[in-house]
C-alpha cells in the first residue's frame, strides 16, 4: 500500500499532465516569431550592438532556443520513454531560465538605449517567462533544494554574459588591443545611413589612420551610426586591427583615402561628393556640413 501511494504520489496532476504539450506549443510559436525577426532583418534592434554575441545576433540565438525548447518538451511525448522525462526537464530549466533572462536584457536595451519599442521583442519575453513558468509546473521530481545550484549557476552565466556584451557594446575598443579611433559623436540622419550601406555594399573602402584629425572629421560627416556601417581600413601598425599591408598594396599614401570603385580619392570628401562619386541614388538630405578649411 506505501508503494502504491508514493507512486500515485509521482503521478503528474492537473497542469502538469499537460505542461509538456503546452510548452511544446510556446516554444512553436515563440519559434515562427524569433524566425520572423531574424528574416525581418534590419531593425533598430537587430542591427544595435547590444545584440551581437560575436558573429551571431540574439534573435538568431533565440530561433535556436525555442527550437530546442521544443525538442527537449517533446522528447518523451514522441518516444514515450519516461526514462527522458528527466534529463529534458533538467535541460527546459536551464534553457528556459537563461532565455527569460536574455529577453530581460532585451527589454532594457530597448526602453533604455534604442528608445523604440519591439513587439514582437515583449511577445518573445512574455513567451520566454511563460516557458520558464511552466517547467517549474512540470516539476513533479526534484525540490527547491535540488534547483539552487543549477539555477544559481544558470543566473550568474547568463548575468555575466549579458553585462559583457553591455559593455562591449558601450566601449568595444577597450576590449581590443591597439589605439581606437576618436569617438564619433555626431548622430546619422536617415541619408547618412542609406549612403554608408551603399557604399559598403559596392565594396567601397575608407583608409585611414587613428591619429588622423582629417579622417575623424570624415567619420563626423557621417555619424556614429552610419560609420558603423563603413567599411574602414586601419593603416597605422599602432591601431586597432591593423591591415598596413593592404594600404601599401592599393597605394594610399594620405589619410582619408576612399576606394570607389576602384578609384582613389584622397583627402576628406562632403556626402553629396561621395554619392556622386559612387552612384548612389538613395535619400540625400545629408545633416552634417563639411568641417570649415
Amino acid at each position: 500500500m506505501a508503494r502504491k501511494r508514493k507512486q500515485r504520489k509521482q503521478q503528474p496532476k492537473g497542469l502538469q499532465k499537460y505542461s509538456r504539450y503546452l510548452m511544446s506549443g510556446v516554444a512553436a510559436a515563440g519559434l515562427l516569431l524569433s524566425a520572423g525577426c531574424v528574416a525581418k532583418g534590419d531593425t533598430p534592434l537587430n542591427s544595435s550592438a547590444y545584440v551581437q554575441l560575436g558573429i551571431v545576433s540574439l534573435p538568431i540565438l533565440g530561433t535556436l532556443a525555442y527550437f530546442l525548447i521544443m525538442l527537449l518538451a517533446l522528447g518523451p511525448v514522441i518516444t514515450k520513454n519516461k526514462d527522458l522525462e528527466g534529463p529534458t526537464w533538467l535541460g527546459l530549466f536551464v534553457g528556459s531560465t537563461t532565455m527569460t533572462v536574455f529577453s530581460g536584457y532585451l527589454l532594457y536595451v530597448m526602453f533604455a538605449v534604442v528608445g523604440e519599442p519591439c513587439v514582437p521583442c515583449m511577445i518573445s519575453a512574455i513567451l520566454s517567462f511563460g516557458l520558464w513558468v511552466l517547467t517549474l509546473t512540470d516539476n513533479h521530481r526534484k525540490t527547491v533544494g535540488q534547483l539552487l545550484l543549477p539555477g544559481v549557476a544558470v543566473l550568474m552565466i547568463a548575468f555575466t554574459t549579458t553585462a559583457g556584451l553591455y559593455a562591449y557594446a558601450q566601449n568595444p575598443s577597450s576590449f581590443t588591443a591597439g589605439n581606437p579611433t576618436p569617438a564619433v559623436t555626431t548622430d546619422s540622419g536617415t541619408s547618412e545611413i542609406a549612403l554608408a550601406k551603399h557604399l559598403t555594399s559596392i565594396g567601397a573602402k575608407k583608409y585611414g589612420a587613428w591619429w588622423c584629425p582629417h579622417c575623424h572629421a570624415q567619420q563626423t560627416l557621417f555619424g556614429k551610426q552610419a560609420f558603423k556601417d563603413l567599411t574602414y581600413v586601419e593603416c597605422d601598425e599602432e591601431g586597432v586591427d591593423p591591415q598596413p599591408g593592404i594600404c601599401r598594396a592599393v597605394g594610399v599614401e594620405s589619410y582619408p583615402t576612399w576606394e570607389v570603385n576602384g578609384e582613389l580619392y584622397p583627402g576628406v570628401k562632403s556626402l553629396q561628393t561621395l554619392a556622386e562619386l559612387s552612384g548612389y541614388s538613395g535619400p540625400n538630405s545629408f545633416t552634417n556640413e563639411m568641417p570649415p578649411r
